[in-house]
């Protein structure tokens, strides 16, 4: 019974944030040849401070199958993703965007990849 009052308290304590993040150097096979893309994505996690939500948003990012499973990077060109903007929102936002949030990819001109990276393409 005291447990369940601690954990009911503690989730009081959370915020809801709204965490709009960027990834670069991400090397994907989405229609048969092996690109570099980009992507835009925004989460919306419950945590006790932005810096919290941040992390969160960001592993729930590289943990997302559809992402994970399609990543072709080597270590050569580590893929990154990096807060945009951040903002706390109120639980009803929280609740109606949380499970649409997903990714928008866009692609990456060769020319701004370094060569050894663009002989492995």
């Amino acid at each position: 019974m005291m447990m369940r009052v601690e954990l009911n308290r503690k989730d009081n304590l959370m915020k809801t944030f709204e965490v709009k993040l960027h990834g670069e150097n991400f090397l994907l096979d989405l229609d048969g040849e092996p690109k570099k893309f980009g992507f835009y994505t925004t989460k919306f996690v419950k945590a006790e401070n932005p810096r919290k939500a941040e992390k969160i948003a960001v592993i729930l990012s590289y943990l997302n199958p559809n992402l994970k499973g399609a990543v072709l990077n080597e270590d050569v060109f580590r893929p990154t993703i990096n807060l945009q903007e951040i903002k706390e929102v109120n639980f009803l936002n929280f609740f109606a965007k949380k499970s649409a949030a997903d990714f928008t990819f866009y692609p990456v001109a060769e020319e701004h990849l370094p060569a050894e990276v663009i002989e492995k393409i």
